[in-house]
């Protein structure tokens, strides 16, 4: 530069939020490939986790795009990106109900659990649909890791993945509080960018936990 002065140009929070919500979306995407291994039937639990961890992965990879392309430049479509992104996190979080309902309930308990999270799921569907709200998002999806979480301790001799499971859970509940609380983020990433970044390490600890989920349909211990 001219005169012998240097500048350093530093990414907004905005691009940083986009930039880990791709590398986020990369791991999710790789994690649910290794879930969805071969010798799993379809709907089984393991299936269903593999989808569930697609999906989150989906739903960060919409926030990519929206934060990087959409919301930076006020683009028009940035409201419908937003919600898309989290319809797919909704559909995500109802995945994570149906597979603690397949893996550890059977009969009527299955059944009316699968049914509650459905029309539990109408709730937030309309928030998104009508308002900016993200509380009942949040709401929803922390609802069905506090199921995952009573269901995994109560089961915890029976499945060798409770262990990091019930980790990632309390980890994956630590971290989205950051949202609620308007904290400040940490690193210079913002609040979304320390969000990201904390849940790398959380996602692996959910896909572990998976790996100890049934591969075939039918009730606990079939």
């Amino acid at each position: 530069m001219s005169g012998g002065q240097q500048g350093t140009a530093m990414l907004d929070e905005l691009a940083l939020s986009a930039l880990t919500d791709a590398i986020l979306a990369c791991e999710l995407f790789f994690l649910a490939g290794l879930s969805l291994r071969a010798g799993g039937q379809l709907l089984s639990p393991a299936w269903l986790w593999g989808m569930t961890l697609a999906l989150i992965g989906l739903a960060s990879l919409l926030g990519t795009i929206d934060h990087g392309f959409f919301e930076a430049i006020g683009h028009p479509g940035h409201r419908d990106m937003v919600v898309a992104t989290r319809l797919v996190i909704v559909a995500g979080s109802l995945g994570m109900i149906v597979t603690s309902a397949m893996q550890y309930l059977s009969g009527a308990w299955r059944l009316g659990g699968m049914v509650l999270a459905v029309g539990a799921a109408l709730y937030p569907v309309s928030m998104i649909l009508t308002s900016d709200d993200f509380l009942s998002v949040i709401l929803y999806y922390s609802a069905g890791l506090l199921l995952l979480l009573v269901l995994s301790v109560l089961n915890l001799r029976g499945n060798r993945g409770t262990g990091p499971m019930i980790l990632g859970i309390v980890l994956t509940l630590g971290v989205s509080g950051m949202i609620p609380a308007q904290s400040g983020g940490f690193w210079g990433l913002g609040l979304y960018g320390s969000y990201h970044v904390l849940l790398m390490p959380t996602v692996i600890l959910l896909y572990l936990g998976g790996r100890g989920f049934r591969q075939t349909r039918g009730g606990p211990g079939k």
